[in-house]
């Protein structure tokens, strides 16, 4: 196994895991009010996803996208902060020899379909 972690720890910025919040409470007047989403602090190292990748991709991938790496794991279409912005984890890569993880994080946008 190729141990990349201590080359990445060198590197690595926080980020936040968000996930939805438990239960949702309710004001005087009966109205529902929104669960506040649970921020959970991680750290890793973020690059600017390659002009290869782009391509490869058809376009699926833009310059504001992100590729992450981390000793955390993370699930397709967890939704991420980092520096202010929102990302979507997109697409994990399966490498069983490191001890590290890659991932491509794209930028979220607010009127974006889902």
């Amino acid at each position: 196994m190729f141990r990349f972690n201590s080359i990445i720890k060198k590197y690595e910025k926080p980020y936040f895991l968000v996930r939805p919040g438990d239960g949702q409470g309710y004001d005087e007047y009966g109205d529902p009010i929104p669960a506040e989403p649970v921020r959970v602090a991680l750290k890793g190292h973020f690059q600017p996803v390659s002009a290869e990748l782009q391509l490869a991709e058809g376009g699926n991938y833009t310059a504001d996208d992100r590729a992450l790496f981390t000793a955390h794991r993370h699930e397709p279409g967890d939704l991420i902060e980092y520096q202010g912005i929102q990302y979507t984890i997109d697409m994990p890569e399966d490498r069983d020899y490191r001890d590290t993880n890659k991932y491509i994080a794209k930028k979220r946008v607010v009127n974006d379909p889902v």
